[in-house]
């Protein structure tokens, strides 16, 4: 799916069609960098797109899921979440990204939990709040600390 253009006629069909013949989707959202060159969004301003729009497509997954099966849910902590820029050739899940920061298994699957969602960042005390503000300090975001 675009980070432009967000979910689309095109993408409620192919979902459609997964979930028709019982395909377990993953979401790779491309052309990240159309979201940086040309609407010159904010890590964070990006962050919130791509959280509504995985909230979106989680819509239109749970609209066409057959009652019988175990509801399906994409999110980026259960890796079946990707971001990308085909044109330049680079993509990552949130499990690369923490093995990139944390080499042991453990460590990277909490990092990697901290990596979406509000899990907020302090550079000083390095530790993570579930707040922005923290003391008087604006803390970032996991993901756009450590991913963005």
């Amino acid at each position: 799916m675009d980070a432009v253009e967000g979910v689309c006629v095109q993408t409620e069909t192919v979902l459609r069609q997964a979930m028709q013949e019982r395909i377990r989707p993953v979401l790779m959202i491309n052309k990240i960098d159309r979201a940086i060159h040309e609407l010159k969004l904010s890590p964070e301003e990006m962050y919130k797109r791509f959280d509504r729009v995985i909230d979106q497509v989680n819509v239109v997954i749970s609209t066409y899921q057959h009652e019988e099966e175990e509801e399906i849910i994409l999110d980026p902590t259960k890796g079946n979440v990707l971001f990308g820029a085909g044109k330049d050739q680079w993509a990552f899940s949130l499990e690369t990204m923490a093995h990139r920061y944390n080499k042991h298994d453990e460590a990277a699957k909490v990092f990697m939990s901290r990596l979406w969602g509000d899990h907020f960042y302090d550079e000083e005390t390095k530790k993570w709040h579930e707040t922005e503000e923290h003391e008087g300090k604006h803390l970032k975001r996991g993901f756009v600390k450590f991913a963005m």
